[in-house]
């Protein structure tokens, strides 16, 4: 079995059961980054999470029935007509 320091990157050599050789190689600084970027994912994960659940639901708004805005138009302008007469003939 090899093992092996520069800085601080690692090496280490040697073979598993059934001769094959096997490295590992490491180097502490992108560990300590690799480490900090799966926190930081876990977090906005659990952020995004948490604020989805949070939200208010929203409905989905239809737009307005024609034929009922239609109807609703004719009695406001019939019931504006009947008030203008009443009020015209006085």
């Amino acid at each position: 079995m090899y093992r092996g320091k520069s800085g601080q990157a690692n090496l280490t050599v040697g073979s598993d059961g059934s001769g094959n050789i096997v490295a590992e190689a490491s180097c502490d600084s992108l560990q300590q980054l690799v480490l900090w970027y799966e926190e930081e994912l876990a977090r906005i994960r659990s952020e995004t999470r948490n604020g989805t659940l949070n939200d208010v639901q929203t409905e989905e708004k239809r737009p307005p029935n024609p034929v009922r805005v239609f109807i609703i138009g004719v009695l406001a302008g019939l019931l504006a007509g009947v008030l203008l007469t009443i009020k015209l003939k006085k």
